[in-house]
């Protein structure tokens, strides 16, 4: 199963949503390194996107859990 891919922009907001729909955690980094990531509980960091735009992220990092992967 396909959550992100590494080829597409995502809104914040679509982030969230995906998240909501997998049982993800979204870790707010924004203010301190420009990015979000991801996490599943009980696991570190499972994706991380970097904002490259006001309100677009791009996948910039994945580890490879259960299928998650891009």
């Amino acid at each position: 199963m396909r959550i992100f891919v590494k080829d597409k922009n995502y809104s914040f907001q679509e982030i969230i949503n995906i998240c909501d729909k997998n049982d993800l955690i979204t870790v707010d980094c924004l203010k301190d390194e420009n990015m979000i990531s991801v996490e599943k509980e009980g696991v570190d960091c499972i994706f991380e996107f970097i904002k490259i735009h006001e309100d677009v992220f791009k996948l910039t990092w994945l580890e490879n859990f259960e299928g998650l992967g891009a």
